[in-house]
């Protein structure tokens, strides 16, 4: 069975993670938007509105994962309230990658535009920005593939990451060439670059919306474990799919020899299903004859 203290004490602590985080950037969020103000810099406004997607994100995943812990089970919603993560998984990595195409669409139009940047403003800030994605990525980083949405907060604080060190660099070159044609070229990179990666997330969650197989594990691998077990003779039915995080489940219909061990081959199911796939929440129906 599906251990649910263990499985709320892993979501408090991703929630804790989650939380500091928010902290840290919402707190950087308003100092940039009021240095951008007051140094009338689009760059650091815009760089703003990058940092209220991780917010918001971040807000949304924690909101998820609190309701989904604290709510049990129902008549009508028998998993509980897990795959609220996944469908704020969705919305997050949706959000990223609307945003992201709107970016190179504005950044398109400004390489005909001459906007003024004050890049000594731009480069401080730009500075303190990326300290604050590093304590944020140090943070997440352990947990980004215990929990879906953690890794979603991961991806936008190492976007902005990213974002911090090309917005760096182009206030140098700003400083020193006021070029400010770089500053939309840095800004379709950063898009492009993080495009892949948000894809990749969303095909996760529609697989687990879809309840695909895992992407851990092997179906051809499960189905031929358990046949190598002594008394097993067919497998049939055999479903595997995803609640949430870290939550795998499998139904199967086991057709054995000798009805008279049916609780030992039960184990050792049980047990091979646990410590090779990390399947804990599973239901066997056990069976002597199958066409």
């Amino acid at each position: 069975m599906h251990s649910n203290v263990n499985d709320k004490k892993y979501r408090h602590d991703h929630a804790k993670k989650l939380k500091l985080v928010l902290i840290i950037t919402i707190s950087f969020l308003i100092v940039e938007v009021i240095v951008g103000i007051f140094a009338n810099s689009l760059a650091l406004i815009a760089n703003a509105i990058h940092m209220f997607t991780d917010v918001a994100g971040i807000g949304l995943a924690l909101v998820a994962i609190n309701f989904s812990s604290k709510r049990s089970a129902t008549a009508h919603k028998t998993y509980g309230f897990y795959r609220l993560e996944i469908l704020a998984a969705l919305i997050n990595s949706t959000a990223i990658l609307i945003f992201s195409f709107y970016i190179i669409y504005e950044a398109y139009w400004r390489l005909f535009e001459q906007n003024q940047i004050n890049g000594l403003y731009v480069f401080l800030i730009a500075t303190i920005g990326l300290i604050v994605n590093l304590i944020g990525i140090k943070i997440l980083h352990r947990h980004a593939k215990e929990n879906i949405n953690v890794e979603g907060a991961y991806l936008e604080v190492l976007k902005d990451m990213y974002g911090s060190c090309a917005v760096i660099v182009a206030a140098l070159i700003i400083i020193s060439t006021n070029l400010y044609i770089v500053d939309p070229i840095i800004s379709i990179g950063l898009s492009l670059f993080i495009l892949p990666r948000t894809w990749s997330l969303i095909k996760r969650v529609i697989n687990i919306l879809m309840e695909g197989v895992p992407s851990n594990i092997s179906y051809e691998e499960v189905k031929k474990s358990i046949l190598e077990i002594k008394g097993v003779t067919g497998i049939f039915d055999l479903h595997l799919w995803t609640i949430t995080s870290g939550f795998d489940a499998m139904t199967a219909h086991v057709v054995i020899s000798d009805v008279t061990k049916s609780q030992i081959i039960l184990n050792e199911i049980n047990s091979i299903l646990e410590k090779k796939f990390n399947i804990t929440h599973n239901t066997i129906q056990l069976e002597t004859y199958h066409e």
